[in-house]
């Protein structure tokens, strides 16, 4: 019988064996999933009952939206990203990764940063500012995380087998020097005792960065991993080079400018409206490119996203990613802008970005990677499948209840000159739909953390069949039988 040998245990420090800053980065992303979207659905349950936690200071709307957007962001989609990285640099080079030392221990001081920067929100410690509430000293932390992978993956390319970079590594690369940056000059860093401007250019600051952290950090992050996964799954050839780097360049030359059609309203000089809606519909060509690229590449392999489950969730992630994009290229016309400014389409278009595009890639990438570093099976493929369903079906209806509380507000106010106190309880049933959406979205990541862990914890292991060896035999000689011996015919 043929089997597996039993995983070896390392013969030195934990930090220091393959792979260590993968799945500490991954776990740490699975265990703050669970405990940002549980903020996420108190969230949406004071939406129904304003008075649910009156009281209690860590749980007052203020500080927990605060805490659960950096939660999700920070803490689970920027640090699973950043596992997913450190795997798949390594294989798209043929080296070691440069340093797993350093990689481990970044992953610590990431995970640890984050988590004071949350707890910091929760006791009413923040700076404000949409997407950059986390204080100075968390700042430090994050930059010093930045420069840290930046080292450790650059220097791991930069020893590749193969000189020819793969379109992944383009996108890790721009991310890795953008990102650092776009959080410098987002954050303020050069004024620490405030970590902002003054007046209107603080806003026109905060939504450069606001933006572009979609922009530069997890779109650019997140298209590196579809890039990868989909041609691993589908053992396809990407379609075109080509037009993935048009995309790549085209985020490069058109994201850059967008955030100002979140200030269409605000008192900002008029060229920069006229750039921010002008490079919004520009972003149009991209998505096309990258939409075209993938479902070429998917063509003869459909049958692979109903038997594949990392597809299934990279794939719906690179659709949610066209969804998000055409929305806000969309939104940021300004009769449609006119009507969602100031509502909840906007929280509905951060959350498609966020919870559907990002978290459906990240998801599917860590069912894809976990088993493979462990060489094992994923727990349950049935749970898997189970949770998919939750989570396409819970975020539906989560997201229909943003859009009906959205364009229900925009109407009442804008066509009827209502004020916003009196379509208030109107709001109401929508509201509970988003809850009750969300706590089907909920439930579905819980059951993902545990179908993860149960598959590190109890490691089912792989089983190869048994391939026969064929043994070297002497040629047989065909012996003729004379009629005087037994047998012989008459």
């Amino acid at each position: 019988m043929n089997e597996n040998p039993p995983l070896e245990k390392p013969r030195y420090f934990w930090f220091k064996r393959d792979n260590s800053a993968v799945t500490t980065f991954l776990l740490a992303a699975t265990t703050m999933l669970v405990f940002g979207v549980s903020m996420g659905f108190i969230l949406a349950l004071q939406f129904v009952f304003p008075d649910l936690f009156r009281g209690t200071a860590w749980l007052v709307f203020g500080r927990l939206r605060q805490a659960h957007t950096n939660t999700v962001m920070f803490a689970f989609l920027s640090t699973g990203m950043m596992g997913l990285w450190y795997y798949i640099v390594p294989r798209l080079t043929g080296r070691k990764l440069w340093s797993e030392t350093l990689g481990t221990f970044t992953a610590l001081l990431w995970i640890i940063t984050v988590i004071a920067g949350v707890v910091l929100l929760l006791m009413g410690q923040s700076q404000g500012r949409e997407y950059a509430e986390m204080i100075y000293a968390v700042d430090i932390g994050v930059i010093v995380v930045c420069l840290s992978n930046l080292l450790n993956l650059y220097m791991t390319i930069s020893k590749r087998v193969e000189q020819k970079l793969y379109v992944s590594l383009w996108y890790i690369t721009g991310t890795l020097i953008w990102f650092p940056m776009l959080y410098f000059i987002g954050n303020v860093m050069w004024n620490p005792t405030t970590g902002a401007l003054t007046g209107i250019n603080d806003s026109i600051f905060n939504w450069f960065y606001g933006h572009n952290v979609l922009g530069l950090w997890f779109t650019t992050g997140l298209l590196a991993v579809i890039y990868y996964i989909v041609p691993r799954e589908t053992h396809t050839p990407l379609y075109s080079h080509l037009l993935s780097l048009i995309s790549f360049w085209g985020i490069g030359l058109f994201y850059t400018g967008v955030g100002g059609h979140h200030l269409e309203w605000a008192p900002i000089p008029y060229w920069l409206k006229t750039v921010a809606v002008a490079e919004s519909i520009g972003m149009v060509l991209v998505v096309v490119a990258f939409m075209a690229n993938i479902w070429l590449t998917m063509r003869g392999n459909w049958g692979r996203f109903f038997t594949s489950i990392p597809l299934r969730f990279v794939v719906t992630g690179a659709a949610a990613y066209v969804l998000v994009s055409y929305q806000g290229s969309h939104q940021a016309l300004r009769s449609i802008n006119l009507l969602t400014h100031f509502t909840q389409y906007v929280p509905a278009h951060a959350h498609l970005s966020l919870l559907f595009f990002s978290a459906s890639t990240i998801m599917g990438a860590i069912y894809y990677i976990l088993p493979r570093v462990f060489n094992i099976h994923l727990y349950s493929r049935n749970l898997a499948n189970i949770q998919y369903a939750m989570y396409v079906v819970g975020f539906t209806f989560f997201f229909a209840g943003f859009l009906f509380v959205g364009t229900t507000q925009g109407t009442s106010w804008i066509h009827e000159g209502l004020p916003v106190w009196t379509v208030l309880p109107g709001l109401q049933p929508y509201m509970a739909l988003r809850a009750a959406g969300g706590f089907v979205l909920w439930s579905s990541f819980l059951v993902f953390a545990f179908n993860v862990f149960a598959t590190v914890i109890l490691r089912k292991p792989r089983h190869f069949p048994e391939i026969p060896i064929p043994q070297p035999t002497r040629p047989q000689v065909k012996q003729t039988q004379h009629a005087s011996e037994p047998g012989a015919a008459r």
